[in-house]
């Protein structure tokens, strides 16, 4: 699954947005996905064990923001 925005949310209230977002694995126990980092345009990938955030959003490819 690719998406142009995905937004993680911690339960500090800090929020991490990625862009161009394609999905490695979605799972009951992690979310890792490649993504096009704003600072530099290289292509990284990131892993976020589920239990360390509160929830997430996703804006689908050609989907409106």
């Amino acid at each position: 699954m690719e998406y142009d925005i995905v937004c993680i949310f911690l339960p500090t209230g800090k929020t991490f947005t990625f862009r161009n977002v394609k999905m490695l694995t979605d799972n009951e126990s992690v979310l890792m996905f490649s993504y096009s980092a704003m600072s530099d345009g290289k292509t990284k990938v990131a892993t976020f064990p589920k239990n360390t955030f509160v929830g997430w959003s996703v804006t689908p490819k050609g989907g409106t923001s």
